[in-house]
């Protein structure tokens, strides 16, 4: 029997191709009345996050990545009301499943990279880890698919 999609599950990395897959779980989001829940899991706290070139700690990787989600919350999400935010420190797919897991979620919503073949074997995919263990229905965005 399908489900109603009343908890929806939505990664950013803080790339445009992520804020595509935002934009999609925001919909599905709307539809329902239901809860967005939007995290960032801080792989490595790299300075991307802050726009130069040097290497935060995790405290200060976290609570930049907080701050960004917030920022997305009121900007790309439109204050929408229903929406959790959440940022982990660790391996993303890991993190995404255990979230997953522990709120019963109805759907995740990813972005894929569409990374070369090569780079998939030697890096592995988020979105192909969330895709084999997900514990509920999985919706995969390309980027610059409509």
């Amino acid at each position: 029997m399908p489900r109603d999609f009343k908890k929806i599950l939505c990664a950013t990395d803080f790339s445009e191709r992520s804020y595509h897959a935002v934009d999609y779980a925001l919909r599905f989001a709307k539809i329902s009345n239901g809860t967005l829940i939007f995290t960032h899991i801080v792989h490595v706290p790299a300075g991307d996050l802050m726009g130069e070139q040097y290497t935060l700690n995790f405290a200060e990787a976290e609570q930049r990545a907080r701050k960004m989600l917030e920022e997305l919350q009121t900007t790309r999400l439109g204050g929408y009301p229903h929406c959790e935010i959440h940022v982990e420190v660790g391996d993303p797919a890991e993190h995404i499943l255990k979230l997953a897991r522990e709120r019963n979620v109805d759907l995740i919503v990813t972005a894929t990279h569409g990374r070369s073949t090569l780079a998939s074997l030697v890096m592995g995919s988020v979105a192909e880890k969330v895709i084999r263990h997900a514990p509920c229905p999985v919706f995969v965005v390309r980027f610059g698919v409509e």
